[in-house]
């Protein structure tokens, strides 16, 4: 695996020099050096096709295997920001637990603080860790959290999910058809269409994605 750049200090940053130099805002916590996620310096895909965009778990378990599996564009980036991929648009997933929380906020100080590379922050994507309403402690930590990511997606409880072999389930494509009406789709077999929600949040996703590689440098 490709070795991190970011691992300790501001990459770029010459003391003599100056040179590539970043500027944090003021005021921002920077994330200490072991809470941050590694920057690669080697491309994660190397054959095509290319991930469109990449999940990036904030935490072991955060649900990245699954729905890299559920949505055919998407990407496992490793634990760490893709800097050397083609397309380098990032989703930071996490758990709504305590550490999941915790763990996504550290990780939107690094992008903010400009300590991702050359990857755009998509937003961030939570999971409910359990069914049910989350704590009000944890409400109040979530919509903290989410207030420092550009977008943010709240994925519900999906409990057909819990059935399903990891080869059971479905796959979203951004060219498929819209599933069956609500009413049908309940009837369906679980393994033939994925769930709306999933569909839908990960549309908006795909359309973030094509919209932050029109904007980067080639």
């Amino acid at each position: 695996m490709a070795s991190p750049l970011a691992r300790e200090g501001v990459p770029g940053n010459d003391p003599d020099t100056g040179a590539g130099r970043i500027v944090v805002p003021a005021g921002l916590r920077v994330p200490p050096p072991e809470s941050r996620a590694p920057v690669w310096d080697e491309a994660i895909a190397t054959t095509a096709p290319r991930p469109a965009f990449w999940l990036l778990g904030a935490h072991g378990g955060a649900c990245v295997s699954t729905l890299t599996r559920t949505w055919a564009p998407a990407g496992d980036s490793r634990r760490g920001w893709p800097a050397a991929d083609r397309y380098r648009g990032v989703v930071i997933v996490a758990r709504t637990h305590r550490e999941g929380l915790q763990s996504a906020h550290e990780l939107l100080l690094q992008a903010i603080a400009g300590l991702s590379g050359d990857c755009a922050l998509l937003g961030l994507l939570t999971v409910p860790d359990a069914d049910g309403k989350l704590p009000a402690t944890l409400r109040r930590q979530l919509d903290v959290v989410e207030s420092a990511a550009p977008q943010f997606w709240r994925l519900p409880y999906l409990p057909s999910y819990r059935t399903l072999t990891y080869s059971q389930m479905p796959v979203w494509s951004p060219s498929d058809p819209p599933p069956p009406p609500g009413s049908k789709l309940r009837r369906t077999d679980p393994t033939a269409y994925p769930d709306p929600k999933l569909a839908e949040i990960g549309a908006e996703i795909f359309a973030a994605a094509r919209l932050a590689a029109a904007q980067q440098a080639p």
